[in-house]
């Protein structure tokens, strides 16, 4: 098993330096490549229709976070291989990373990683 195209996410390194737009993550959410609440795990609704009406760039943090919780959606999506199914492992406490809720999780680095190695693991028939 090849590393998956879905995973790959619009908002990488040099584009996150040279600034991403509320726009542009507002286009993201349209797309359904990311939900509005995970936007709003990452900057503040104020803050991001703020961005909005002035036609703000994101802090790069922010961006990053945004870049993150996309890369862990589509990682989901792809070891699931149907939204549902993605969405129920995103969205509700799991065993394996000790009763956490992996969407929540995704708001750190290092607690992506973790969910991410679950997916890796589970991905590739790995169900401990």
């Amino acid at each position: 098993m090849s590393m998956p195209q879905s995973i790959a996410v619009p908002l990488d390194y040099d584009r996150i330096e040279r600034g991403v737009s509320a726009a542009q993550v507002q286009d993201l959410i349209r797309k359904g490549l990311i939900s509005r609440e995970d936007v709003y795990r990452a900057v503040p609704e104020r803050t991001f229709k703020r961005r909005l009406a002035e036609k703000g760039n994101l802090r790069i943090e922010e961006a990053d976070a945004i870049a993150r919780l996309m890369r862990v959606n589509g990682l989901a999506r792809w070891a699931f291989g149907e939204d549902e199914q993605a969405q129920q492992f995103l969205d509700l406490p799991n065993p394996v990373l000790g009763g956490r809720v992996p969407r929540m999780m995704a708001a750190t680095d290092a607690g992506a990683r973790e969910v991410e190695a679950v997916l890796y693991r589970f991905a590739f028939g790995d169900y401990n």
